[in-house]
């Protein structure tokens, strides 16, 4: 399989892009992974006091 030089030029032109902009793409990557925890907590706070409720209803 052959790649044309176009095709080259621009996988190489979007690694540069990426390169640059990694201390942004990590700080995005540590936001969204600091939300789905704290997502995570929230869940299981939601469930544990449901299932309290149920216990103390005797169900």
């Amino acid at each position: 399989m052959k790649i044309t030089t176009t095709k080259r030029k621009a996988v190489m032109t979007r690694r540069l892009l990426i390169d640059e902009d990694k201390g942004d793409i990590n700080e995005r990557a540590d936001a969204f992974i600091k939300n789905f925890h704290n997502q995570q907590r929230i869940q299981r706070e939601e469930s544990f006091k449901r299932y309290q409720e149920i216990i103390s209803r005797g169900v």
